[in-house]
């Protein structure tokens, strides 16, 4: 068994008798993980690459893909310490470049996390990062001793958390000037989750007293006349921020966007051979298929990536079954909100994405919040950047030759139960999880329509009442019914409209198996006039018949006679279904 640290380190933590090695879930402090023997996975060919990269570079990525880890290696790797930390990267793949090796421990490092300076307002916000800047002045207070007074009388202002507003705008710039001056040697700056009071702040509806802070504050930072000064600058988070909000003075800004091919593409998370090593390190190779089902399908500049964090909270409960991990590490706020107030186009493309389809969308590299909601290609942009979607096959728009399109798909099994619990979560009664269950076992038993015509209704009173039910869209009441459907998604093939027959039919059920043979069409109506219900439900199976939707069905394989038309009609707060 190959081991990751140094003779001189080798405590293991060990899991089974026979000397498996154990990940430390959660540890995201390099230094930690490998003092500690932590399984490790050899990402330091990332030093090289900012070596050999931009002055500063912006790495947007999802949550808990290992950016911080990242961050922490670039910070032992690079900083100047009193003790020796380059026994930290021994037996790792930096260590066959002996030119990169002369960079370890040379350079002052300015290491910042923002991950911490959530607030609700402003001037809480400011509060936290007097604190924040005031705690990384005093790791170099040092350096005040050689400044002129002036100088030093604002260093310490600073260090005392005492400091007005207009002085934090600078302080990133003075104290990179600071370090330079009193090591020697250029800085290197490392922004850990530089977005995180951003959403904050949009979601708090205080965004362009926050934008304009950090553009204050990272353009006089990281502007290019820092160069002589400043060596590399590296941020990370989950999205690129369009560069008009806060990156407009950084003309030397190199954005390694997951779309891309080259550099950083296979540095977080973990890549098809990383996995294949990982499940042999730890003797669970047979799981392979199931971590590929419920982890994998991610594409980063052209690399099949898995979610590290899933993975590896999935291996550590073995034998428990898989379940969603990654979901469980947020709240998903952004997300949600985007998804509950987009407009019917987007409700419609949900739909797709639910029956198991791909869309194909534009992604902006720059998101600007207050236009997420304006078009549906950018609320796609915040979820692939935010991980809820796989990006691939990227193909010019035959209606723009110069607009590059991408096929939008849900990547895994964990991220299909996200969009789940989202139709779940939007359309919630007190009720709701009693009723999902009612309506999963009507389907599979067949007991329709009766008694799924008042469960459908007890569950769609959340869905009316978040509109004005005369104006309810038909496709609102179509994506919440297919949302329900997608619980069935283990022993059913949904489809949503789709051609069938002579036409388009609203939702195919097909069988994945003969446990449960029979097979459903289902015609789905918002109708506004009282009593037109009935109508439209026996129009709704009509329809089926003379556009002869069951051709699809047959044609997959399930027998005539096993076939079962739906029609769903809701009006008001009456749900119809009639059956055939």
């Amino acid at each position: 068994m190959k081991r990751h640290m140094t003779e001189k380190k080798k405590e293991y933590t060990i899991d089974r008798d026979d000397m498996i090695p154990k990940f430390r879930v959660g540890t995201d402090d390099f230094k930690k993980l490998r003092d500690e023997g932590g399984y490790f996975v050899d990402k330091t060919l990332f030093i090289k690459e900012i070596i050999d990269g931009n002055e500063v570079t912006l790495i947007p990525r999802p949550r808990r893909f290992g950016k911080t880890l990242n961050m922490t290696m670039l910070r032992y790797f690079f900083e100047r310490s009193e003790e020796n930390r380059a026994y930290l990267f021994d037996s790792c793949a930096i260590t066959d470049y002996p030119m990169y090796m002369e960079h370890q421990g040379q350079y002052p490092v300015i290491f910042i996390t923002l991950k911490d300076l959530k607030r609700d307002s402003y001037d809480h916000f400011i509060k936290a990062t007097k604190a924040e800047i005031g705690r990384l002045y005093r790791e170099y207070l040092p350096i005040s001793k050689s400044l002129p007074e002036a100088s030093r009388d604002r260093y310490l202002r600073i260090c005392r958390e005492e400091a007005p507003e207009h002085e934090l705008y600078n302080s990133l710039k003075e104290l990179i000037s600071h370090c330079y001056f009193f090591y020697k040697k250029p800085v290197i700056v490392l922004i850990d989750e530089y977005d995180t009071p951003m959403i904050e702040a949009f979601s708090k509806g205080y965004y362009n007293e926050m934008a304009d802070f950090m553009r204050s504050w990272l353009g006089a930072g990281l502007k290019p006349e820092q160069g002589q000064v400043l060596y590399r600058a590296v941020i990370t988070g989950i999205l690129r921020i369009a560069k008009e909000s806060i990156f407009s003075d950084l003309n030397n800004l190199d954005v390694a966007s997951p779309l891309m091919i080259g550099p950083y593409a296979d540095k977080f998370g973990f890549t098809e051979q990383e996995v294949s090593t990982i499940l042999t390190a730890f003797e669970v190779e047979d799981h392979a298929d199931i971590i590929r089902d419920w982890y994998n399908g991610y594409s980063f500049g052209g690399h099949t990536i898995y979610n590290p964090w899933s993975l590896i909270s999935y291996i550590q409960a073995i034998p428990n079954p898989p379940s969603p991990k990654w979901l469980n590490t947020s709240s998903n706020a952004l997300v949600y909100e985007e998804l509950a107030s987009g407009g019917l186009e987007i409700k419609r493309d949900l739909e797709v994405l639910l029956s198991g389809e791909e869309l194909r969308y534009p992604l902006s590299e720059n998101i600007t919040f207050g236009d997420i909601g304006k078009n549906p290609a950018n609320i796609w942009s915040l979820l692939y950047y935010s991980g809820y979607l796989k990006a691939d096959d990227p193909k010019f728009a035959e209606y723009d030759p110069n607009l590059l399109t991408y096929s939008l798909s849900i990547p895994n099994r964990e991220i299909f139960l996200a969009y789940r619990q989202f139709v779940n979560r939007l359309f919630e009664t007190r009720t709701m999880s009693a009723g999902i269950k009612d309506f999963i076992s009507y389907f599979l038993e067949n007991k329709i329509p009766s008694v799924l015509e008042q469960t459908l209704s007890d569950l769609t009173l959340g869905l009316v009442s978040m509109y004005d039910v005369a104006k309810l869209p038909e496709a609102v009441f179509h994506a919440f019914v297919l949302g329900l459907l997608a619980n069935l998604r283990n022993v059913y093939e949904i489809r949503s409209n789709v051609e069938a027959g002579y036409g388009r039919a609203d939702i195919l059920m097909i069988p994945k198996t003969g446990t449960y043979s029979i097979g459903y069409i289902i015609e789905c109506k918002s109708v506004k006039k009282e009593g037109d219900g009935e109508k439209a439900a026996a129009d709704g199976l009509a329809q089926i018949r003379e556009k002869e939707y069951m051709a699809a069905l047959v044609n997959a394989g399930v027998p005539l006679e096993k076939i079962v038309k739906l029609a769903v009609t809701l009006q008001g707060k009456r749900v119809t279904v009639k059956k055939e």
